[in-house]
């Protein structure tokens, strides 16, 4: 019993018949008809016959996907859905410690193709071969030049096509740490502009990361340089202010691309940030007038905001990025950075509120953006539900939670409502929706026994119930064979979440000041903690290297077993304190509220923030 298909093209039957494969075509019995048509895809079962037009290569992926998801329990059906964007692409992080390995990488194009998506950005900033530069992306997982090309053809059997999303002005901080790029560089993070050495460093950069890929098409960055000209070029050089410093190094880059017939893309924001009076990213008194757009170089921009849940934030910036006519790229988040587990009611609101803005304003290029900032603890298989939900507002125009549940497992076979415990993480009540991105997860997991920053702002809260639950809650939600090893990672997660805040609470509840030294209890708790790490560290490294190279595991080694080695010192001065050797001095310490970094009533740390005052290195 199998489907047999009739009419597939050539160039993606191989594709096609991958994707089919991993969605059941071998338990159902029919033959299925396929031919192309102007737009969007239709699907049809009359018992032991269907049909399926589709507009494009990318809508054929996803016709087959949900084809064989109807038919697994329906033998009639007659859908259609059409895109109202000509790009709908992800864009997945990199260069944040974690790489995705070869495989992870083969599995994801399957999967992105099977869902509808037509582009899947690399953005890479050192991690990929330069062949002039050695130092470039040293020891960081780089992707060789082999590497890429070899991507590149196997997501083109699938029509997606894989693109170049590199720095070529800020965010170059891991490079520029080398002291073979210390002329090129103006700030620890920003590239020195305007120098011949700069320009033929850039032209090195986008001839090796344009090379292997099979389009001209390729994102530059340059986002968030807020220290250009303020460094060693202010210096020796004077200053200049900063837009003039873009105007002239976008005409540079620019060139370049142009030398090696490319397409460039860049993040938007910086010209707002340079133009404001205010030096405010995206304000809304900034306006650009005909003649500074007519000067600047034909590059698109990818408008970036992840943070609204307003549809009219969107539609207002999306017409500011207008006056500069150029080609414009909505960009959304996804909310797989700044804690352990992704935010999804935050990816839920933000994308529902971006992708509405971008229909009414007629954008017709979108982007899911999946960062994974300090350090990459936020499993990339955790991020599946916010592509689903990205591509759907592509499909639909509204998308209702039944929607997307019930899409969720047609196309993926999960359950939406395991994906969703995961917010569970870090909505502690009263702020349930946790729109303001708290990460008491990371707080709790990476808070010092003794020293406790964040004891003022989690006080109010029952932590270790609220972990107890989640963990009880996860061992029996429904998963797949393949997110199976996720959620056991995510259940020894919030038990050792909830071990690590009973011995915060005991500790905290120790009297010093009595003549009874009693550690016992908070002994215990801690070495209730260390159990709860031993069963935490193998499942972390599983999940870990199922998806990605081996760089990068050493910061999580580092943190994890860190947390142990630690337990076992505060043990022992505990036991000295009960000999009277000790007087735990730093407990005796004012208790005042941690700076919060976030609007919300706990706080948003990364793990430098949480886990000491001192600094971890200088």
């Amino acid at each position: 019993m199998s489907v047999e298909w009739r009419g597939l093209p050539a160039k993606y039957e191989q594709g096609a018949l991958i994707i089919a494969g991993h969605h059941g075509a071998d338990a159902v019995a029919a033959t299925v008809t396929v031919e192309q048509a102007e737009t969007g895809l239709t699907l049809t079962r009359n018992g032991e016959y269907g049909h399926i037009t589709y507009g494009t290569v990318h809508d054929l992926m996803r016709a087959i996907t949900l084809w064989l998801g109807h038919a697994q329990t329906e033998t009639t059906f007659d859908l259609h859905e059409e895109s109202a964007f000509t790009e709908v692409g992800a864009m997945i992080d990199l260069a944040r410690n974690g790489v995705l390995s070869m495989p992870e990488w083969h599995r994801t194009i399957e999967k992105l193709a099977s869902l509808g998506y037509t582009e899947a950005w690399m953005y890479l900033e050192d991690c990929f071969e330069v062949p002039e530069e050695p130092y470039f992306g040293l020891q960081r997982g780089r992707y060789s030049q082999a590497d890429l090309h070899e991507l590149a053809l196997y997501a083109d059997q699938f029509g997606l096509v894989m693109v170049p999303a590199i720095q070529t002005l800020a965010h170059l901080q891991n490079a520029l740490k080398w002291t073979a790029f210390q002329d090129i560089k103006d700030t620890p993070e920003v590239l020195w502009v305007e120098k011949p050495e700069t320009t033929e460093f850039l032209r090195h950069l986008l001839k090796a990361a344009s090379a292997p890929f099979l389009t001209k098409k390729i994102h530059i960055g340059m986002d968030e340089a807020y220290g250009l000209g303020t460094g060693d070029r202010l210096i020796k050089v004077g200053y200049e202010d900063q837009l003039s410093l873009l105007s002239k190094h976008i005409k540079t880059v620019d060139g370049l691309c142009r030398e090696l017939h490319l397409r460039p893309y860049m993040w938007s924001d910086f010209w707002f940030t340079a133009a404001s009076r205010k030096h405010e990213m995206y304000d809304e008194t900034v306006h650009f007038s005909k003649e500074f757009a007519d000067a600047m170089p034909d590059v698109g921009q990818a408008y970036w905001d992840y943070y609204h849940e307003d549809v009219q934030t969107y539609v207002t910036r999306l017409k500011q990025h207008f006056e500069l006519k150029k080609p414009v790229v909505y960009a959304g988040g996804l909310w797989t950075w700044g804690g352990m587990a992704p935010h999804q009611q935050k990816m839920l609101q933000s994308v529902r509120a971006g992708m509405t803005g971008s229909r009414e304003t007629g954008v017709k290029e979108v982007v899911a953006t999946m960062w994974f900032d300090d350090g990459a603890e936020t499993p990339f298989e955790s991020a599946w539900l916010g592509l689903q939900t990205f591509v759907e507002y592509a499909y639909h125009e509204t998308v209702s939670d039944a929607d997307l549940a019930r899409q969720f497992k047609l196309m993926q076979g999960e359950d939406m409502a395991s994906y969703m415990l995961l917010d569970e993480f870090d909505h502690i009540e009263p702020n349930p929706d946790n729109l303001s991105a708290e990460n008491p997860s990371k707080i709790v997991l990476y808070e010092d026994l003794f020293l406790q920053r964040y004891q003022v702002n989690l006080k109010p809260f029952d932590l270790v119930g609220h972990y107890s639950k989640l963990a009880l809650a996860l061992a029996t939600t429904p998963t797949s064979p393949a997110s199976q090893p996720l959620f056991a990672y995510f259940k020894a997660l919030a038990t050792a979440d909830a071990a690590k805040a009973r011995a915060l609470q005991a500790v905290a509840s120790l009297d010093l000041a009595g003549e009874n030294r009693d550690a016992d209890p908070a002994i215990a708790a801690i070495a209730g903690f260390k159990q709860a790490l031993d069963m935490l560290q193998p499942l972390a490294r599983i999940v870990w290297h199922n998806e990605r190279r081996g760089q990068g595991y050493e910061i999580l080694d580092i943190r994890l077993g860190g947390q142990a080695s630690r337990a076992d010192t505060v043990i022992w001065r505990l036991q000295q304190w009960e000999l009277g050797q000790d007087d735990l001095a730093e407990l005796a310490e004012p208790k005042l509220p941690m700076d919060k970094w976030t609007s919300g009533p706990i706080g948003h740390g990364l793990y430098k923030q949480i886990v000491s005052a001192d600094m971890i290195s200088f």
